[in-house]
């Protein structure tokens, strides 16, 4: 089985620790940079069975995308400790979407522009 995974466009490294590691509570599997303490950055994060990239390289990604993650476990329970954290630059809904009405969804915008959208089937 193939595995596809985004490179999301960051700016600011410490901005995205901020967001995706204190906020969200995704992991940082890993990270590069040519030499210590230099930038670009460029790093695997990952929660639950999800994973992707986060990079300042130029031409790394465009800022706004858009990035689905199905079939989230527990996205009642995840959505009520975000809000939980009050975390001052975020607090996302829950939504029905119309054309699914068995699943639920909630989004998050990153600091970056890059939208992300978490569902679960109901």
């Amino acid at each position: 089985m193939a595995t596809v995974k985004p490179i999301l466009r960051m700016f600011d490294h410490a901005k995205a620790i901020e967001f995706y590691v204190g906020w969200l509570g995704f992991n940082i599997d890993w990270e590069h940079e040519f030499e210590p303490g230099t930038t670009p950055k460029f790093m695997q994060v990952s929660l639950n069975d999800a994973s992707f990239y986060l990079s300042e390289h130029h031409g790394d990604g465009s800022p706004g995308a858009h990035v689905n993650i199905e079939n989230f476990t527990g996205l009642r329970q995840y959505h009520q400790q975000l809000n939980d954290k009050h975390y001052k630059y975020g607090r996302p809904g829950l939504e029905v979407p119309e054309w699914n009405q068995r699943s639920i969804n909630m989004t998050v915008y990153d600091p970056f522009g890059n939208q992300l959208i978490f569902s679960e089937k109901e």
